[in-house]
């Protein structure tokens, strides 16, 4: 059994990381389209305006796709490896010793059985 706490702290960590992803591929086109409406209109006086805006936007988005991709990987191999250690569920033991969920409902039969 898990505790509210538990459960709200993986809600929470699932949220930041979905926001972080979005959040990289948001900015980084935005990025991409701020740079290429700069060039345009103050580096080259409007000449090239909107295609330098437009070449920037591909930019920025492909920048966004790659951090998606970069995230993505990071963030499920982070992910594999805390369920690979056993971290999502265990209880500290009679002897003081960690105990995984299912040996903690066996010992709290076992004690309740020779009352």
């Amino acid at each position: 059994m898990g505790s509210i706490r538990h459960e709200f702290g993986l809600a929470f960590k699932s949220f930041s990381t979905a926001s972080t992803i979005a959040l990289s591929v948001v900015f980084s086109t935005f990025a991409g389209v701020l740079a290429g409406w700069w060039l345009d209109t103050r580096f080259f006086e409007g000449k090239t305006y909107p295609w330098l805006t437009i070449l920037c936007f591909g930019f920025g988005l492909a920048g966004g796709v790659k951090n998606f991709m970069i995230l993505t990987r990071r963030f499920s191999k982070e992910a594999e490896e805390n369920a690979g250690r056993g971290e999502s569920q265990s209880t500290e033991g009679p002897g003081g010793g960690k105990e995984t969920g299912r040996q903690a409902i066996d010992a709290e039969d076992g004690s309740r059985g020779s009352s």
